[in-house]
């Protein structure tokens, strides 16, 4: 499963909900026609999860500066409050497969980063800059800061999702 969103509110008394999407294209999240929301039993610990329920989404739709949702069988606003503060996840199957040399981020988090001499790290986030994304590289063995590499062709060589590794051009004096 993988999160693409969570349920941030309640809008109207017909059961819709306020939701904040974590697409690129923050629309897009409406395009997947079955949410999974994984609720927690304590609202202020997210320690105790539920398991995640299928719902079929009815309809999505920019709703001023936000989006809402209308989900099959919430149908008033007392059912529609439960589901406040649910992650919205959509199965790793049901995304559109990407052209060649292309990846979604979850499948570079927790690749270990190489270079043509040593080990930088693993790559613990992503952070969009608008420019470029950049990697987050945890640095544990050197004991210092995270290590920043920016995810462009010149410096990401390759990717092995089978291995679980990427070969980068990042000289190591970057990294001291």
């Amino acid at each position: 499963m993988i999160e693409l969103g969570k349920v941030v509110g309640v809008w109207g008394v017909k059961g819709w909900i306020k939701l904040h999407s974590y697409t690129r294209v923050r629309t897009d999240i409406g395009d997947y026609k079955t949410w999974y929301l994984q609720t927690f039993k304590d609202k202020k610990s997210s320690s105790i999860e539920h398991q995640a329920k299928a719902y079929e989404v009815q309809t999505c739709r920019q709703q001023g500066p936000g989006l809402v949702a209308q989900l099959a069988n919430v149908d008033n606003r007392d059912l529609a409050e439960l589901l406040i503060g649910s992650k919205i996840l959509v199965s790793d199957e049901d995304l559109p497969a990407l052209p060649e040399g292309e990846y979604y981020w979850h499948q570079l988090i927790g690749l270990v980063v190489e270079n043509e001499t040593q080990t930088i790290g693993t790559i613990k986030s992503i952070m969009e800059t608008g420019a470029n994304d950049v990697l987050v590289c945890d640095n544990v063995e050197r004991g210092k800061e995270d290590i920043l590499i920016p995810y462009t062709e010149s410096a990401v060589l390759a990717v092995d999702l089978v291995t679980k590794t990427m070969m980068v051009d990042w000289d190591p004096s970057y990294l001291d």
